[in-house]
């Protein structure tokens, strides 16, 4: 168990020197944060509860300004979980294609604007045609 007394703090502080001094680490750049959730199976096995868990941890960070002001939008605060290629192979499935096992899936997620239908028509548009122009398919 650590014990945080006049040898702990001295014994951190000698190291932020050290780094300060031999890295890439600045005591300008330090400040506080929430803190960072883990939640796992120990034993490795896809678990839904694991999934809650993550979710009320997750909840738990509304005191620190995780919504913003408009009380609709994020800062960003998630939770990451695996989902397993199999999943997104029934969904190329449901389009009428069948996955090419030999080659990599990518996924990716674009915000697009609310309210402003062409300007999402445009996002689309964009996004579509660099995917296709560096020699991937939709």
């Amino acid at each position: 168990m650590t014990i945080y007394d006049e040898n702990w703090v001295a014994a951190e502080e000698a190291k932020r020197e050290w780094m300060s001094k031999n890295s890439l680490y600045r005591t300008d750049d330090e400040h506080s944060s929430c803190g960072v959730g883990l939640v796992v199976a120990l034993d490795g096995k896809p678990s839904r509860k694991v999934v809650d868990n993550g979710i009320n941890a997750l909840k738990a960070i509304w005191h620190r300004g995780a919504v913003d002001a408009d009380g609709k939008t994020g800062d960003g605060a998630g939770i990451h979980v695996q989902i397993p290629v199999t999943f997104f192979y029934d969904q190329i499935r449901r389009t009428g294609h069948e996955p090419d096992m030999n080659k990599l899936i990518a996924v990716g997620q674009v915000f697009l604007p609310r309210t402003d239908f062409g300007a999402q028509e445009r996002c689309r548009t964009i996004v579509e045609s660099e995917v296709l122009r560096m020699g991937h398919y939709i």
